[in-house]
């Protein structure tokens, strides 16, 4: 019987940002969502994706050269010539990705099974039940590789390693039943109340994912609220009350982590061709942060700032 495999784009060990302690973070490709302020836009797609990394890149042309599906072509400008790639006829053949010694053609995802993540997460054993961490698997969606997660967290539950799920809550219902018993934290994702401007923002519908918190409260995984500060869209006073108002409605307490805003992801969305709507936006204020954090604390949650 062949092993479960999954695409994902990154492990990240000793991280200490996706749930409690030290972690190994998985973050897999494909997300039904697409949020304009993305911090990994690469995981958007479910396929791998072949990017140029512009502070690697020489300008040598050797990419262009040995494309077999003639994409890649090279746009003068006043220094080095610039990259650019037809992705709609791009095949991910990567033998651009061979040819550039210098490393700045670079493939976003690879195709594992679930033994070979695992034989990596179970190398900071040790690490973990010191810390009181495990692996968290971020994406991306997680829910949308439904089968390689479970049969990731499976090894990990066996190997006696906590289990963190962080996710947007965009994913078929049933699911949930399926992670029972294997997943001991979710991170779940609330970013904006309103429907019809989660779905501007986002590109779906809310209703979805506030089902999925409900069904997630029924469990018996610990559940964090994580919301993202993103400059007037997200950290109004109007979005976060009503953030504020479900969690408060739910008998369960839960806990509420606020995300300030950072652009890291911008340099991601130009490497896949894509424009960076937020180019714009600042970093929000540490006044403006502590009254972020004032509208969670006066409705009597436990919240702090990420």
């Amino acid at each position: 019987m062949p092993e479960t495999q999954g695409t994902i784009f990154n492990i990240q060990r000793f991280s200490t940002d996706d749930g409690p302690g030290i972690r190994t973070t998985v973050f897999v490709k494909g997300c039904p969502l697409s949020c304009i302020w993305c911090a990994n836009p690469e995981s958007q797609s479910s396929l791998p994706q072949i990017v140029n990394r512009p502070s690697k890149c020489r300008g040598c042309g050797k990419c262009a050269a040995v494309c077999p599906e003639h994409v890649i072509s090279l746009i003068p400008t006043d220094n080095k010539p610039e990259i650019r790639i037809d992705r709609s006829l791009c095949k991910n053949c990567c033998t651009c990705v061979k040819a550039c010694s210098a490393g700045a053609m670079h493939l976003y995802g690879e195709h594992v099974t679930a033994d070979e993540v695992y034989n990596t997460v179970k190398r900071d054993l040790g690490y973990y039940q010191r810390s009181g961490g495990g692996i968290t698997i971020s994406g991306g969606e997680p829910m949308m590789q439904i089968d390689f997660v479970t049969a990731l967290y499976t090894l990990c539950k066996n190997g006696g390693i906590h289990t963190a799920l962080d996710t947007c809550g965009y994913f078929p219902t049933e699911y949930i039943s399926r992670t029972s018993g294997l997943v001991d934290l979710v991170l779940f994702d609330l970013k904006i109340i309103d429907p019809d401007l989660h779905k501007h923002y986002t590109g779906v519908d809310n209703q979805l994912i506030h089902r999925n918190l409900r069904e997630f409260l029924k469990t018996d995984a610990e559940i964090f609220i994580r919301v993202p500060l993103i400059p007037e869209i997200t950290d109004t006073e109007a979005n976060l009350t009503a953030i504020a108002n479900v969690v408060k409605s739910f008998e369960k307490p839960l806990h509420v982590d606020l995300l300030p805003y950072h652009n890291y992801g911008e340099n991601k969305f130009k490497m896949l061709g894509k424009p960076y709507l937020l180019s714009d936006a600042k970093r929000q204020s540490k006044e403006k942060l502590a009254s972020c954090l004032e509208i969670f604390t006066a409705a009597g949650l436990d919240c702090q700032l990420h």
